[in-house]
């Protein structure tokens, strides 16, 4: 495990990533047990350069577990912690107050995890605002909402309070243009370089190839709804593909078939073609 997170966070780096959110979907946190993901944390607190951030998720439908995750957080010097609202049960605004509290209570910068089509709990800005009331180290929300109407919303009323970190695949480049904090993208773990070019390029204000570069990785992240696959096993999948052994996804979540593995490298190849770096694929290619 250790070469596999060595290798995974060095390609990373070297893509020009500028953070790491660890143990969310694309990390298939909930997918582990307590103890893998502590020691899978502590292997990426132990590469990843001292000068980038890192959030860690502790998201848990156990409010016990979520706690022990942030203990251990904070024991490895992590303190920007995340976690999704109360899972599974149905919890009122009574409920997620006090789940976000007790978390609160650590020495930690505290995120909320938005994520409604997977918790059917939706956390509105406003909500972040009165939450931030009751818990003084609440630092900021990271959006799974998937809305340009939300995105607005959230930039509007919490930039320059708290941390926004926007986490839709398809709304990097509305992300970056609306003045959010950054952008949490899952299958640019797979192809973290157009993400990379995107930022670059709306910060040069090549306006253009942004949106190409934006309009390649929604096409790439349409691949897992043609397979219909978790938008992770295709990230998996890549990442095999290109020479980074993260293995099959854990089950009871299904790997692609020798015949989906060959859709995803021709998609992969005309993606980079397109995108003008075929020449960091190597091998994938040949």
């Amino acid at each position: 495990m250790r070469d596999t997170i060595s290798q995974l966070v060095d390609f990373q780096v070297k893509s020009g990533i500028r953070g790491f959110y660890t143990l969310g979907t694309y990390g298939e946190g909930l997918l582990l047990s307590i103890n893998q993901r502590k020691r899978i944390l502590s292997l990426i607190v132990e590469r990843v350069p001292s000068n980038l951030l890192i959030i860690n998720n502790v998201s848990a439908i156990s409010l016990s577990d979520a706690l022990e995750l942030t203990r251990h957080s904070l024991d490895l010097g992590v303190y920007n912690v995340a976690s999704l609202p109360p899972m599974y049960y149905k919890a009122g605004i009574s409920e997620i107050r006090s789940f976000y509290m007790a978390l609160g209570k650590h020495d930690c910068n505290l995120l909320v995890y938005n994520n409604p089509a997977k918790t059917h709990v939706d956390i509105t800005p406003s909500m972040i605002l009165q939450l931030k009331n009751d818990i003084p180290n609440l630092a900021g929300l990271k959006d799974s909402s998937g809305s340009v109407e939300r995105l607005i919303d959230i930039v509007t009323k919490l930039s320059n309070k708290l941390f926004v970190g926007i986490a839709s695949d398809s709304l990097i480049l509305n992300a970056m243009l609306y003045g959010a904090d950054a952008h949490i993208c899952g299958v640019c773990n797979a192809i973290p370089e157009l993400a990379v070019e995107l930022v670059k390029s709306v910060e040069n204000g090549d306006l253009r190839k942004a949106l190409l570069m934006q309009s390649l990785i929604s096409r790439f992240r349409d691949l897992a709804k043609e397979l219909q696959v978790e938008g992770f096993v295709l990230t998996k999948t890549t990442l095999n593909i290109r020479g980074i052994d993260v293995g099959e996804p854990y089950p009871p979540i299904r790997g692609l078939s020798e015949k989906e593995l060959e859709i995803v490298k021709n998609a992969l190849k005309n993606i980079y073609r397109e995108a003008g770096l075929t020449h960091l694929l190597g091998d994938v290619l040949a």
